[in-house]
């Protein structure tokens, strides 16, 4: 979670020069997550964990990728642990 805690540039050029090279852990590690909020196990753990309150914060994020994986965490998060009947 030191990742998704970690500080964010607070502007978009802040943002562009974070992924200069390619590569942004941030990034990767939100589309990570995201991918295990497919699983209820671990939708569960990373709710208990307290990764709402990250998100939360990440969510107004200026970095428009940045906020489309929040967005998709929370959305498969809440279809799997309140999946509709």
């Amino acid at each position: 979670m030191e990742v998704i805690n970690a500080p964010q540039p607070s502007t978009p050029r802040g943002v562009a020069a974070a992924a200069a090279d390619g590569t942004n852990p941030l990034r990767i590690s939100l589309f990570s997550l995201g991918n295990m909020c497919a699983h209820k196990e671990c939708a569960d753990a990373l709710l208990q964990l307290g990764i709402g309150t990250s998100l939360a914060r990440l969510k107004s994020s200026p970095d428009a990728t940045v906020q489309k994986y929040v967005q998709r965490i929370q959305v498969l998060q809440q279809a799997v642990v309140a999946p509709h009947h």
